[in-house]
């Protein structure tokens, strides 16, 4: 979710907590909102709706941790479908490109990994096998404590050496050199709401809304060529 859908997401789940006889306060609303934030608001929605029909969660009011489960699943499957994308990106995409997933909780992983061009190039079984218990561990700990802000995207060695050389065009990177991993909408968002990351110490400011148009633009040419 977005800043901007806050207001809806307030109204959203207040009904929620009206259904248990619950009141919730603006303060409680915020500390909710920013603990789903992750999710987007339709996400949001289904689960709750799940959560109060299930015979056995339905009798008690719903909290984040019940709306991310069932939204995307416990932390144990949650955490092989996002290792799953990694590994497919690895072997797809490669080190070279900047790649953005569709979960923050990737991004926030992976940097704490070292980076994408640190994971990708992972070039044994024997490599990824330790990246993944790597990976899973540190997902699992974000999963738990979701961080507060993650990294617009993941910057692949082009970014990396043209931002050491100084030739990152004020950061501005066309769009079509950046792979969307998942769901290309949820990775935009992604984007959207990630922080501006650096580079070998530079600033790398992405996207503007033109660069962001002609990534949209380009993957849906890209989908109609497949």
């Amino acid at each position: 979710m977005m800043d901007t859908d806050f207001e809806r997401f307030a109204a959203v789940w207040s009904q929620a907590q009206e259904i248990y006889n619950r009141s919730v306060t603006p303060g409680t609303i915020e500390l909710v909102f920013r603990a789903l934030q992750q999710l987007d608001l339709d996400e949001v929605q289904r689960a709750l709706t799940l959560h109060i029909q299930s015979p056995d969660t339905g009798q008690f009011p719903p909290k984040p941790g019940d709306v991310i489960k069932f939204a995307r699943g416990d932390s144990q499957s949650r955490t092989l479908q996002a290792w799953a994308k990694v590994e497919r990106a690895i072997r797809s995409v490669g080190h070279y490109r900047d790649v953005a997933f569709d979960d923050p909780l990737i991004h926030s992983a992976l940097e704490r990994m070292g980076g994408w061009t640190s994971v990708a190039t992972a070039d044994t079984e024997k490599d990824l096998v330790w990246l993944r218990q790597r990976f899973e561990a540190q997902y699992r700990t974000y999963a738990i404590h979701p961080p507060e802000t993650w990294p617009r995207f993941l910057p692949g060695a082009a970014t990396q050496q043209n931002a050491l050389i100084g030739n990152h065009t004020r950061g501005q990177l066309p769009g079509r050199d950046m792979a969307l991993i998942g769901d290309s909408a949820r990775a935009t968002r992604v984007i959207e709401c990630g922080r501006d990351i650096k580079s070998n110490g530079t600033d790398v400011k992405r996207l503007s809304n033109d660069a962001l148009s002609g990534l949209i633009a380009n993957m849906s040419s890209n989908r109609g060529a497949a």
